[in-house]
């Protein structure tokens, strides 16, 4: 692997919309309400509670509904020095890897965490961001994946793109 400093230099800059910072938590929060209002539902069906049953139903929509979270602007930036993020810099040592790919209409960049400890970024893609050659410069710092993203994570991003 060659080292940045025998690279040329480049800067790959783009911001889109993106709930990378979701006002309603992230993929393990949806799926602990998702088992809790799913609970309430079937709870509402068995005990035949009508009112229950509607509360339960309207926490559905209000909750899980695209239309009603408040999408944020993520700006992002990959440079020599690492990945950042909203300000926030990931350098290329705390990355193991990345993985590029397309959810429906979206192009995303997955970043693979050195940590276990830490979960993988998702970062949509502006539509001006030239995916191949953002894929051969990210080779040179990290390993590319193939199928590091779960069935699950890539379902949540179709529906909350």
């Amino acid at each position: 692997m060659p080292q940045p400093q025998e690279l040329p230099s480049f800067n790959y800059r783009w911001s889109t919309l993106h709930h990378y910072d979701h006002p309603h938590g992230d993929l393990l929060w949806h799926l602990i309400w998702g088992v809790v209002i799913g609970g309430s539902i079937l709870w509402a069906l068995v005990t035949a509670d009508f009112l229950f049953l509607v509360i339960a139903l309207f926490a559905l929509i209000f909750f899980f509904h695209p239309f009603f979270a408040e999408h944020s602007e993520t700006r992002a930036a990959v440079t020599n020095d690492g990945i950042e993020l909203n300000g926030r810099r990931l350098p290329w040592e705390a990355i193991e890897g990345f993985e590029l790919y397309t959810n429906g209409d979206r192009h995303f960049l997955y970043l693979v965490p050195r940590s276990l400890a830490h979960f993988g970024t998702h970062l949509p893609l502006d539509s001006h961001v030239n995916h191949e050659a953002l894929r051969q410069t990210l080779r040179q710092f990290l390993r590319e994946y193939r199928g590091a993203v779960s069935v699950l994570d890539r379902w949540y991003r179709a529906l909350y793109r």
